[in-house]
């Protein structure tokens, strides 16, 4: 899964589905590796079928995350949804500070769940503990109800961010795709600390 962190412009961008554009990117390419051994870099798979329970804790919206957006809260940037609804990528504040510790701690983490009486895969793009968190809405993303966003809301700001992405559709986002670490640094802070 490609993540980009621009540290100058202090953006990033999470490409959930795989396109032209992410077959550019290679980890050589990366300031990562000014932090980490690339080839340590990994998005785990965990078979955790309980996990669901902790879902079910969430509230589930009866509205689609698109129906959502600028009614029951806000997104810090904009977020791309292909014509059906499902979302291909997320744009956000993203610093070097904020990504390295996401990195080191393996926030993104792909889990094999059973929800709803559903296999399901659901990919972490936050801290555990912050994308479990029982405040959180989860939002199907089509009236299907095949794939979710997991929002967190600032209750001040109306501010959603999405900690995790929940899917029964392989075909949309691949499992080999979601698994591989292209998390790429640029403008590190540490690069031009070096000259």
């Amino acid at each position: 899964m490609l993540i980009t962190c621009d540290n100058n412009m202090q953006m990033g961008y999470i490409y959930l589905m795989p396109n032209q554009t992410t077959d550019e990117y290679t980890l050589e390419k990366s300031d990562i590796g000014l932090y980490y051994d690339v080839n340590s870099l990994s998005i785990p798979r965990i078979k955790w079928l309980s996990m669901g329970q902790s879902l079910g804790q969430m509230r589930l919206a009866t509205k689609t995350y698109r129906d959502a957006v600028d009614k029951a809260f806000h997104c810090e940037y904009w977020n791309d949804l292909d014509s059906e609804g499902y979302m291909m990528g997320i744009e956000l504040y993203l610093t070097e500070e904020l990504f390295l510790p996401l990195v080191a701690h393996q926030a993104f983490k792909l889990y094999d769940i059973r929800w709803r009486n559903c296999d399901f895969r659901m990919l972490t793009l936050d801290a555990y503990h912050d994308v479990l968190n029982k405040n959180n809405v989860i939002y199907p993303l089509s009236p299907e109800k095949d794939a979710f966003v997991i929002v967190a809301i600032d209750p001040l700001s109306k501010i959603g961010k999405i900690m995790a992405l929940i899917s029964a559709r392989d075909d949309l986002y691949p499992i080999d795709y979601l698994r591989k670490p292209l998390f790429m640094l640029a403008n590190s802070s540490r690069y031009f600390s070096r000259g």
